[in-house]
């Protein structure tokens, strides 16, 4: 009960403009203060000490928050324009409980040019990834990172382009003969192989080869990918927790619920039984008590009759 508590309450948190604004393009370009008050909000809340990294616990609210920006993305704002209504129209029909400003916001950005071509080449990589049943390789992600941001597939530069065609070269030349005894997962493995050789290892978080000053932060998010599963994992750990102290409290509860009714049972059984001998003892006093009585005036109306004998005995004899 404890996990889903704190799990819908950091859900709340990502969805209230007041303390988790919508308004900002990635979630590292909140403020320190407002990071600050996420987390004393949720230590408020529960207590978490030993059990959950702060960054942890932003980077999950960072999550939700990015979740909650796809729901409003793709069930309000698509949904209007497919409808064909006007951008007045739908600056006014923000969904309950998103700011009117911050939902503005949203809406302009969405439907900026740059926006829409980021969507497309973001949907064009996950789908070519879903169809082979593989994630995006290093070198995929390169490509995306450096297309013009008009949509179409021409990169950025020509230093770019020349790059990612001697990569391309080279993944070619490494395939196995026959290609088709390769599987998708073999390819991403060659290619971020690749990627490494042409650009070296990451060094202190740098991303190589996605520009000057380029980070996993930058580029995947609030913290690292592997920070990003390491959140996840530390929330289903915690989780995981909470659900095995409660069984175990619901455990204990129902042993103690035992122990209090088979004594409450015990107890009443006694009542019972001294109530009952109670009753037999009263019940037996009065039954004797009764033929004290009874024995008395039996006893009295055979004196009376004996005497009512002897006087008209001696009334015989006189007469």
């Amino acid at each position: 009960m404890e996990a889903s508590k704190l799990a819908e309450f950091l859900g709340t948190i990502a969805r209230t403009g007041s303390i988790c604004a919508l308004n900002t393009k990635h979630w590292k370009h909140l403020s320190k203060y407002v990071l600050e008050n996420i987390l004393r909000i949720v230590h408020e809340k529960f207590d978490l000490q030993g059990k959950m990294e702060d960054s942890d616990i932003l980077s999950h609210v960072g999550k939700l928050r990015n979740e909650f920006k796809s729901t409003l993305k793709t069930r309000y704002y698509k949904e209007m324009v497919q409808e064909g209504r006007s951008i007045e129209e739908i600056y006014e029909n923000n969904p309950s409980g998103v700011h009117d400003d911050q939902w503005k916001w949203l809406v302009d950005r969405w439907g900026t040019p740059q926006a829409a071509a980021q969507s497309e080449n973001e949907k064009e990589s996950r789908t070519k990834a879903e169809k082979e049943g593989r994630e995006s390789s290093r070198l995929e992600q390169f490509r995306f990172q450096h297309l013009r941001k008009d949509g179409s597939d021409n990169f950025s530069s020509d230093a770019a382009e020349q790059v990612y065609d001697e990569a391309c070269k080279m993944v070619k030349d490494s395939m196995p003969i026959p290609k088709s005894s390769s599987t998708p997962q073999d390819n991403v493995a060659i290619e971020n192989e690749v990627y490494t050789q042409v650009f070296g290892p990451d060094k202190n978080g740098k991303m190589l080869g996605y520009g000057r000053g380029m980070t996993k932060s930058r580029l995947f998010g609030y913290g690292s990918v592997t920070r990003g599963i390491q959140s996840v994992s530390a929330i289903n750990t915690l989780i995981e927790e909470m659900n095995a102290k409660h069984v175990e409290q619901i455990q204990t509860i129902q042993a103690e619920q035992a122990v209090r009714e088979k004594t409450l049972l015990e107890e009443a059984e006694s009542r019972f039984r001294t109530e009952v001998a109670e009753r037999e003892a009263h019940l037996i006093a009065e039954a004797e008590e009764r033929f004290m009585k009874l024995t008395e005036i039996r006893e009295a109306k055979f004196m009376d009759m004996l005497d009512a004998r002897e006087k008209n005995y001696e009334a015989l004899i006189n007469e």
